[in-house]
């Protein structure tokens, strides 16, 4: 089984002018960051059909959808229920994380979400949604999370690289935090961990780390593919997770289109895992974690 647990669905009114959508509903994050007007996108998009056709032709069996970190509560109800729609439809094949503010409502959004279908949260982001470990909310939020056995994905950036137009640190040590707080949190961190994974080395820390994962999404704009057999080297493969973050076009210069198939393809031939290690990165890490049949 392959399950890509890193990938985004958004409704028609966003895809037609994501731009102007943005601007009209005060989301400029999302706007600055997806929709440009100095620069090229890499961003792409599909329905519901495309996404499926995609997965059919990638052989991805299942795939989470991840909503975004929007900066205001009204935008992420509006994510969520679009996105149920999506689940509700290929109930088989996809699996939908809710889209989450972090505020006095915490508790409701995800009540509402969970009576949609929803499975988790995410992907959050620290800098763009304005909130921390100490963050009141957050806990309450990490908290129901536990009792419900729902993972929440967070968007982590590099601390050191290349600058990338839009992008937003996430202090490494707030996941540290995150982790210490709230020890059977199941926490996904985006993109590698944005290098927290190096420091699970200290083995006071790889004890405090043990429930975060670390997903692989976007990998082919950030690093060579043998960041795959250091992060095994580091973690261990238990705690990677494949996620391509469709329909992101993951090889710009030759991709017009958004697919899973090139990624997938890629890492098989060129990450240097074995048999064993690629079934668990490809999806018994994640099915076993989300605990599916």
């Amino acid at each position: 089984m392959i399950i890509d647990c890193h990938t985004h669905a958004y409704p028609i009114e966003i895809v037609t002018n994501p731009r102007k959508w943005a601007l009209t509903h005060n989301e400029l994050h999302w706007a600055n960051l997806v929709a440009p007007t100095d620069r090229p996108s890499i961003q792409g998009w599909s329905n519901l059909d495309s996404m499926l056709t995609t997965m059919d032709s990638a052989g991805v069996d299942k795939a989470v959808l991840l909503a975004w970190y929007w900066e205001h509560e009204s935008t992420c109800r509006w994510h969520n229920a679009a996105i149920a729609e999506w689940i509700q439809a290929a109930p088989e094949r996809l699996i939908a994380f809710a889209a989450i503010t972090p505020n006095s409502n915490v508790i409701d959004q995800l009540e509402t979400a969970k009576a949609l279908g929803f499975r988790g949260v995410g992907e959050l982001h620290l800098g763009v949604q304005k909130f921390d470990a100490a963050n009141p909310h957050w806990q309450a939020m990490a908290n129901w999370c536990v009792d419900n056995d729902w993972p929440i994905n967070c968007h982590a950036t590099e601390t050191a690289g290349h600058d990338h137009p839009g992008s937003i640190p996430t202090p490494l040590q707030e996941f540290v935090r995150m982790a210490e707080a709230t020890p059977a949190l199941k926490l996904i961190l985006a993109h590698w961990g944005g290098g927290l994974a190096f420091f699970e080395q200290n083995p006071r820390l790889r004890k405090r780390l043990r429930n975060v994962y670390y997903d692989t999404a976007a990998s082919p704009l950030l690093y060579e593919m043998r960041v795959f057999r250091q992060m095994i080297e580091l973690v261990g493969i238990d705690k990677l997770l494949f996620g391509s973050d469709y329909p992101l076009r993951l090889y710009p210069q030759s991709q017009k289109t958004p697919e899973m198939i090139r990624y997938i393809e890629h890492i098989r031939e060129s990450a240097g895992l074995n048999a064993v290690e690629l079934a668990k990165l490809l999806g018994d890490n994640c099915k076993r974690m989300l605990k599916l049949d």
